[in-house]
């Protein structure tokens, strides 16, 4: 006879408890297995496909909690949100077909960003596979290009390994999504199968030579700037960063939507590259003589018209450090390519230095002091910075500002000053949406600080749903609504290319201060910068969620 024993039951559901076989169900032991990983938060939506899963969690209730969101692609932008905030796998739990199709989104936010997330897809039963069943999709196929793996579970004795080696590979090399791929019924058979310890993730660090290197080259150079950006990053390794470019007088510019990688205070922060969040920064950097990239791509979202990039122009030595060697020699060759984690390259940097030249410290005076004009010149000539101005006298420094993507995201971008990491949760995927499920992923991992999330009125519509989740969790976020009535990024680029003809991009808009008190969140509509002071003074009078929209255009008729 099996031995058998009694499973924990949440007292809030109820008396009866219920037993359990020695030997699980595979369901079960994927839970148990994601435990010996660390998971203790996932995201997702519920669906028939892997029901024993779900009854899985129900005994560990206390160990691991189920966010239930209101789509799955909000539950796997929380789960990349996650990552980015922790450094840690976020995890996704979703149905077969449209609850699949559904989170790609979030995939390839991981996969653009650089996230470790594993998202598992319930599946039609292995005897139904390849048959057009009810849902059925070849994840394979689907998720290939977006993942770093696509791990089908074909047999139940194999859930520890596959499962085991998703989190492996997500955390790995260059962070990424992986897919696990759970047919029904194998996750319904009994198995003795054991759970496998964590592997520790494989990382990658500089060589002496390397080191030797870059330091050289670091001190004979009199205009040097750095570049961070990218995944990997914790709060030690952005210290430890800071802490050498500010012994080494090396300006550094972080990549967009990613300020604060760099304390906006340090001597040493001169700016951020991509999407003109400080204009005219990429001329000034022409005259660079070597260019450090830490952790980031080159690409045309962060550096697109950096001078030091370009072929058809005199460049300055380029050093580049990635995790990833495929990621490495893009756009232009660099001349010293190191393969490593950021953490395991900043572990090894000096913070001690020799002597600064005068010329090196006069480069780094004019960035930062161009850095400082540009600052007060928006100041003076936008509306958006005595907004962004009238949030950070009422919420202080200790804040997390979460953002999607359009003209928006300009005003925390550019009127936000980033004291610590992490602090701005944005994504280099540019998609829409992400602001909210980011900051409830934010809150869930920060409670006792302060969230704020930034959405276009085309942005939040995209996941305005999620306001659901987060009273159903009561979490107490700030979600700042711009209405322009319209797709703004995209008639900008209508007006620049094909002038006086726009099409598609005029939007009828709720009342969104009335949408959110229909959700259960206080909702307020402003006109003025000083109108959104009465609404913060509300708002924040008691605890709760609260929304403001700000109506562009002028006071209502």
């Amino acid at each position: 006879m099996s031995e058998i024993h009694a499973g924990t039951r949440c007292p809030s559901l109820g008396s009866d408890a219920p037993v359990r076989l020695a030997s699980r169900l595979g369901g079960h032991l994927l839970i148990d297995q994601m435990l010996s990983e660390g998971t203790t938060l996932a995201f997702g939506v519920p669906g028939e496909s892997y029901l024993s899963v779900l009854d899985g969690l129900f005994d560990h209730c206390e160990d691991m909690r189920l966010i239930t969101t209101r789509h799955e692609g909000g539950a796997a932008m929380m789960a990349a949100a996650y990552a980015r905030l922790t450094g840690q796998v976020g995890v996704c739990f979703v149905t077969r077909g449209p609850g699949a199709t559904n989170a790609s989104i979030g995939l390839h936010v991981a996969h653009q960003d650089g996230l470790p997330v594993v998202l598992l897809v319930g599946q039609v039963p292995t005897s139904e596979a390849q048959t057009s069943a009810f849902q059925e999709i070849d994840y394979v196929r689907m998720f290939s290009p977006i993942a770093k793996d696509v791990l089908v579970i074909n047999r139940v004795e194999r859930i520890p390994e596959l499962t085991s080696r998703a989190f492996r590979v997500a955390a790995s090399g260059r962070p990424g999504p992986v897919v696990l791929v759970a047919p029904e019924d194998v996750l319904l058979e009994q198995t003795t199968a054991k759970v496998l310890p964590p592997v520790t993730p494989l990382r990658y660090g500089p060589t002496e030579a390397d080191l030797d290197c870059l330091m050289t080259w670091l001190s004979d150079a009199e205009r040097p700037v750095a570049l961070v950006g990218g995944s990997g990053w914790a709060r030690e390794s952005a210290t430890q960063f800071q802490s050498f470019a500010e012994a080494h007088s090396l300006p550094v510019v972080t990549a967009v939507r990613q300020q604060d990688l760099i304390d906006n205070e340090s001597p040493v922060y001169v700016g951020t590259l991509g999407l003109g969040t400080t204009p005219g920064l990429e001329a000034k950097l022409a005259d660079a003589d070597l260019l450090i990239i830490v952790g980031a791509m080159p690409d045309a979202l962060t550096a697109k018209e950096l001078p030091a990039l370009r072929r058809d122009v005199r460049a300055p030595r380029l050093v580049h450090v990635y995790p990833d060697p495929d990621g490495l020699h893009h756009r232009r060759r660099a001349d010293l390519a190191i393969v490593s984690s950021v953490g395991a390259f900043v572990q090894t940097l000096p913070n001690r230095a020799a002597g600064i030249a005068a010329t090196r410290l006069a480069w780094l005076e004019s960035l930062r002091l161009a850095w400082q004009e540009r600052a007060w010149e928006v100041a003076d000539t936008d509306i958006s910075t005595r907004y962004v101005r009238a949030l950070r006298r009422a919420l202080g420094p200790d804040v997390v500002v979460t953002v999607g993507a359009g003209n928006y995201t300009a005003w925390p971008q550019r009127g936000w000053v980033y004291r610590e990491f992490p602090s701005m949760v944005g994504t280099q995927a540019g998609s829409m949406g992400y602001g909210l499920p980011a900051a409830i992923a934010a809150k869930l991992v920060f409670p006792t600080r302060r969230v704020v999330a930034w959405a276009g009125d085309g942005c939040f519509q995209m996941t305005c749903q999620e306001l659901a989740t987060l009273v159903q969790y009561e979490l107490d976020v700030l979600i700042i609504v711009v209405n322009n009535s319209c797709l703004g990024t995209i008639r900008m680029h209508q007006e620049a290319r094909f002038p006086g003809r726009p099409v598609g991009t005029a939007l009828i808009n709720p009342d969104f201060a009335a949408l959110a008190r229909s959700y259960g969140v206080r909702g307020f509509r402003v006109f003025e910068p000083a109108e959104m002071e009465d609404a913060l003074d509300e708002i924040l009078a008691e605890p709760g969620a609260g929304l403001i929209e700000i109506v562009m255009g002028g006071s209502p008729a």
